[in-house]
């Protein structure tokens, strides 16, 4: 049974991103991304939020007080992953952390990776501000999707990885399930178009 399947699931917004918490049975309106950083990013990207939303889950989620989503302040490096509470922890803790760990860290709620995306910043600290972050990546998920027309499952699993494609099939099947629960969540057809 998925995470997010309509008994176990109500939302919540909280900080900087709306969050999940597994509890009691509510009505699937209870979800919805409408008025979220998700769909204003989505409108401008013609991209469906509920896949930029499942792509952060998927990416960096954490869980705060019974509440589970993307984490904004998220750092994974190849070491270890943190989770600071804030844009100012995170910040520091970066300032902290070896240049060779930072070099290969994926960072903020999308996880873009600072070796093959840190050129689209001027400051590796604008990766960990959540809009400028789920801007980048929806601009590489942009990316992902022109290269792999008519297969979302491969475009998709290629935000994650180009070089291992049975890895991203994978990983593009994740997101594309969680999207349609997402969206049967927010009362929507779950199988709505990706872009548009």
């Amino acid at each position: 049974m998925s995470i997010l399947s309509r008994r176990h699931c109500l939302t919540q917004f909280a900080g900087a991103g709306l969050l999940l918490w597994a509890g009691r049975a509510r009505a699937a309106t209870d979800f919805t991304l409408a008025g979220s950083v998700w769909e204003r990013t989505g409108a401008v990207a013609r991209l469906d939020p509920y896949l930029l939303y499942a792509i952060g889950f998927v990416e960096s989620r954490q869980s705060r007080n019974g509440l589970l989503g993307p984490w904004p302040y998220a750092v994974r490096t190849p070491a270890e992953s943190y989770y600071p509470d804030s844009f100012m922890a995170a910040t520091r803790l970066l300032a902290t952390l070896p240049k060779e760990q930072i070099t290969d860290s994926d960072l903020g709620w999308m996880q873009v990776n600072v070796r093959w995306h840190g050129h689209r910043v001027p400051d590796l600290t604008h990766l960990l501000h959540p809009d400028i972050n789920l801007r980048v990546g929806t601009g590489i998920l942009r990316e992902a999707l022109a290269s792999a027309p008519g297969d979302a499952e491969l475009a998709i699993g290629r935000y994650h990885t180009w070089a291992d494609e049975p890895r991203g099939r994978a990983y593009g099947a994740r997101v594309l399930s969680l999207r349609r629960d997402l969206r049967m969540l927010a009362g929507l057809r779950p199988d709505g178009p990706l872009e548009g």
